[in-house]
């Protein structure tokens, strides 16, 4: 089993990111959700707000505008407008 996840961010421009993560903190539209190791498959709607991915005791913070999150085989793929960091 997989002992972490990988976080893909991608706006219309380009991709913002593509790193491993222990835990990945969504902000959805409905209050936030965090995302661990073997989370079954989900897709959701995101609301505006941070993203947060724990790595090795630290937390790496981006701002996100809303968009879509899809979670499937320990991979988060995040599809938004624009991400501040």
């Amino acid at each position: 089993m997989a002992k972490s996840l990988q976080c893909v961010i991608v706006t219309p421009e380009k991709a913002i990111l593509d790193e491993t993560a222990e835990m990945i903190i969504l902000p959805m539209i409905d209050g936030e959700l965090g995302i661990q190791v073997g989370r079954s498959a989900l897709v959701g709607r995101l609301g505006k707000g941070e993203l947060r991915l724990n790595q090795n005791g630290t937390t790496k913070k981006l701002i996100i505008d809303g968009g879509f999150a899809q979670v499937r085989n320990n991979v988060v793929t995040v599809l938004t407008s624009k991400v501040l960091s």
